[in-house]
């Protein structure tokens, strides 16, 4: 039987893709996927293009890395601009009715790009969008009708909450976050842009969110809503 196909972007600047492997592969035999990941943005995009793909997902930190002096250390490793070919790669994936899932830091990626935050249906603002420090962070689901969020329980975990994101055009929101005392902002949220599903999890900053049991949850269901298993006759 032929297996569904992901382009996985991971790694970047304090996110190694090595510490989340085992659990995406976790998430691909689950979900009975053939995955290829890549750390290198020209490559994923290559191979979006190299053969029919059914879900890009993006754990990955690449931005340009201008903002601030303290980057410079980083940019030669990490700094990223997209190139044309990305770009076309992604929007022809989404076009021919591929899925995206974005993860975390994948909502500050590509910033000289400004369709990304389009397709997203919302961006990290510098100067605005900010997260307290790593820590204990309450998540409540604003929906169980949704099948992403179907039987997924309120938690608490270990992660970042970005905070004060700019949400760009319609979106549903189906989870919500926030550290102690301070205000709920939207982190899981869905849309449909061209006609390709979109999902965001901007939680997942490390193992320790991850691995907890209903954000686990979340994410397997949400790869299942990105692209339902095929039917057998």
């Amino acid at each position: 039987m032929h297996r569904r196909q992901v382009v996985h972007l991971a790694g970047g600047l304090h996110h190694p893709a090595e510490n989340s492997q085992k659990f995406w592969s976790n998430c691909w035999s689950a979900a009975e996927l053939e995955a290829r990941t890549f750390v290198d943005v020209d490559a994923a995009g290559a191979a979006l293009d190299d053969r029919p793909c059914d879900l890009l997902v993006i754990s990955a930190l690449r931005w340009t890395m201008t903002q601030h002096p303290k980057y410079e250390p980083h940019r030669t490793q990490w700094a990223c601009s997209t190139s044309s070919d990305f770009r076309n790669a992604v929007v022809g994936h989404l076009q021919r009715g591929g899925s995206l899932l974005a993860m975390h830091t994948a909502i500050l990626c590509f910033d000289d790009w400004p369709q990304w935050s389009e397709i997203l249906g919302g961006s990290w603002v510098w100067g605005r969008s900010s997260h307290p420090p790593y820590g204990q962070v309450a998540t409540r689901m604003e929906t169980l009708a949704h099948p992403i969020t179907r039987g997924v329980r309120d938690f608490d975990s270990q992660d970042e909450v970005y905070s004060d994101l700019l949400l760009a055009g319609p979106v549903d929101v189906l989870a919500s976050s926030r550290v102690t005392a301070s205000g709920w902002m939207p982190t899981v949220w869905v849309r449909q842009w061209q006609g390709a599903k979109v999902c965001v999890d901007a939680l997942g900053h490390d193992v320790n969110s991850l691995a907890q049991p209903d954000h686990q949850r979340l994410i397997r269901q949400a790869i299942d809503w990105l692209i339902p298993a095929r039917q057998t006759s």
